[in-house]
């Protein structure tokens, strides 16, 4: 089953993917690449694959899963096989603080936008957010995401500088502020166990960083093979909830300023 499924993956869906690998006229993806994107090695991947009794962590499994683009049935499939048991439901972002005119507006933004809460959970993201970063349906923290997971390193252009020690930062200083704040917490430890490099830059980088509006970075996109695309991120916070971070990203060629009053 998991020969098919990366077998029939078209590979211009991974963001990134051809910056890295080239460009590919067949669909599927070999078992190193998925290995890579997935963060294992290709020996323990293959031992997956081939159906090799192993310490399979729900992690590992579901970062297959969401690689592969599985249904709910091929995941459950999937986790039966390797571990002889269902798999818990997929985190959903927890809508319940969203005022129902504020999550409308977010859906229905014309660009890629999103909210997030003080441990960089997401609580609520558009059609749009989700063309740009596929992840996102998922539930998974944006920070996780960002700081300790392969696929992002494959999408996100200069990762280390301008992505990874900026947001570093920005958690460092939250966490900072907010000691007794459990999820905060947990995030943190998560991300500092998870990966070495993402430990390294959170314990020992200088950058200084508070917020995300204004900046300028680059990455890929889905179907857009090599293409770089620039992109400015705005910030704003409900007046109601400060800790909630409402951030929208828009093209950095489109014009700030409007055009002069004939």
């Amino acid at each position: 089953m998991l020969r098919s499924w990366r077998q029939r993956l078209n590979p211009e869906e991974v963001p990134g993917f051809t910056a890295r690998y080239g460009r590919r006229r067949k669909h599927g993806l070999t078992q190193t690449e998925v290995a890579d994107l997935v963060g294992v090695s290709a020996r323990w991947y293959n031992k997956l694959e081939t159906g090799t009794p192993g310490a399979y962590s729900d992690d590992f499994l579901d970062r297959i899963s969401r690689v592969l683009l599985l249904d709910d049935a091929e995941r459950h499939a999937l986790y039966v096989y390797a571990v002889h048991r269902e798999p818990a439901p997929w985190p959903r972002p927890d809508t319940s603080s969203i005022d129902s005119y504020l999550a409308d507006y977010v859906r229905q933004h014309e660009m890629p936008a999103y909210i997030s809460d003080l441990a960089w959970d997401l609580r609520i993201y558009n059609h749009e957010a989700v063309r740009q970063f596929p992840w996102m349906a998922y539930g998974i923290n944006i920070m996780q995401w960002v700081l300790t997971y392969p696929e992002a390193r494959m999408q996100l252009i200069d990762w280390e500088t301008a992505w990874a020690k900026p947001m570093a930062a920005q958690l460092r200083l939250a966490a900072s502020q907010n000691k007794d704040h459990a999820r905060l917490t947990e995030v943190v430890r998560e991300i500092r166990e998870k990966d070495e490099e993402a430990r390294r830059i959170f314990d020992t980088d200088v950058t200084s960083y508070t917020h995300p509006d204004g900046s300028h970075r680059r990455m890929y996109l889905p179907h857009h093979h090599d293409r770089e695309f620039a992109v400015i991120w705005l910030g704003f916070a409900p007046l109601r909830d400060p800790s909630m971070r409402f951030i929208v990203s828009v093209p950095a060629d489109k014009p700030t300023t409007l055009p002069a009053e004939a």
